[in-house]
């Protein structure tokens, strides 16, 4: 019974989204953001984190199946930084797959780097290899954690990307 209730709750908070093509975000209240309940379902939160604009109905599906779209409410008000999208993509794919991304980013190509360069917005991965090649050759590097290594890396993708 708690399924059932659970899954036409779910169903009941899709139906303003199911239109395709429609530019719903007009009839939604606008947020101090100046982002729209629909916006805020699709960019923020867990649901905006793993999927944004690769599928907004399933960031919509995950943020209000998780949590009824608390996270994504309380990442859009206090740290709207993180709902911008390529931010929060470029992080995790960093993270999830960094010694991928490092041979790519070595060898100049591959799809971990073309994935990085379409999350982070990046027109060029030239910067970005100059700078984290320059980097692989300190000590600082060669005495890093690999997640260290990855955050240096995020942040030279910060940093030379439009994320």
């Amino acid at each position: 019974m708690l399924k059932k209730i659970a899954f036409a709750s779910v169903v009941a908070a899709m139906i303003p989204f199911s239109t395709a093509n429609a530019d719903l975000g007009s009839k939604f209240k606008k947020v101090e953001t100046g982002r729209t309940i629909e916006q805020v379902y699709k960019e923020c939160g867990i649901g905006g984190a793993l999927f944004g604009n690769s599928s907004p109905i399933l960031a919509i599906i995950s943020n209000v199946t998780w949590d009824w779209g608390t996270t994504a409410a309380t990442s859009n008000s206090m740290s709207p930084e993180t709902c911008q999208g390529g931010n929060v993509r470029a992080a995790v794919l960093i993270k999830e797959t960094f010694p991928s991304v490092e041979k790519d980013l070595a060898s100049g190509q591959g799809a971990h780097l073309s994935a990085l360069q379409s999350v982070a917005n990046c027109d060029s991965a030239a910067s970005v290899r100059a700078q984290y090649g320059q980097y692989t050759q300190t000590s600082a590097y060669r005495t890093a954690t690999q997640d260290q290594n990855a955050e240096t890396l995020f942040s030279i993708v910060k940093q030379s990307c439009a994320i």
